[in-house]
C-alpha cells in the first residue's frame, strides 16, 4: 500500500440552527462568520414562516373546537345572512 496516493473526499456538511429572535440571528451570525473553519454562513428568516403557521394552527384548532353541528344551525338562508352582515360593515 502506498500511502503517498492516498486521496481523501472531503464534503460539505450542513447544520441548520434556530433561534428565537432576530437579535440572537445577528449576533450568531456575526460570531460564525469569524470563525475560519466555516466556509459559508447564510441567513434566513424562517421566523416569519414559523410565525403564520403557528397562528395558523392555533385558528385551526379554535375553529375545529367550535365547529359542531350547531355552529351555523341558526343561518336558514346563507345568501341573505351574508348581505346582512355585509350591510352591518357600510
Amino acid at each position: 500500500m502506498d500511502s503517498g496516493n492516498i486521496n481523501i473526499k472531503r464534503t460539505m456538511t450542513t447544520i441548520k440552527i434556530s433561534v428565537r429572535n432576530k437579535r440572537d440571528a445577528d449576533l450568531l451570525y456575526r460570531m460564525l462568520k469569524k470563525i475560519p473553519f466555516i466556509k459559508r454562513v447564510e441567513k434566513a428568516d424562517s421566523l416569519n414562516n414559523e410565525k403564520w403557521v403557528d397562528q395558523f394552527e392555533k385558528i385551526k384548532k379554535i375553529v375545529a373546537a367550535m365547529a359542531g353541528p350547531a355552529l351555523f344551525s341558526d343561518i336558514t338562508d346563507p345568501v341573505s345572512w351574508q348581505k346582512e352582515m355585509r350591510n352591518e360593515w357600510e
